[in-house]
């Protein structure tokens, strides 16, 4: 029996409305939360919902740790946890 993956959806809106709370924070390379939540949203315009597997989730929250993203890895971790 294979086991049933666990997935994180969010319409393009949401997306959108959530890079537009977080502000810019690191202006000479122009990585931020708001930054890595665009990146998610450009991915929308084709079925306007974005999904992520919880592993993925959970992969892009360590990568944040190990480079200083302390905001995005507590966002993504969050998703992480409300999967289903």
């Amino acid at each position: 029996m294979a086991t049933q993956k666990r997935i994180f959806r969010i319409s393009n809106d949401q997306l959108r409305t959530l890079a537009e709370t977080y502000k810019i924070t690191d202006m000479e390379t122009g990585n931020s939360t708001s930054t890595f939540i665009l990146q998610y949203w450009k991915k929308t315009f084709k079925t306007g919902t974005f999904e992520i597997t919880r592993t993925g989730l959970l992969r892009e929250a360590t990568w944040a740790r190990k480079n200083d993203f302390p905001e995005w890895c507590e966002l993504v971790s969050s998703w992480a946890d409300q999967a289903v």
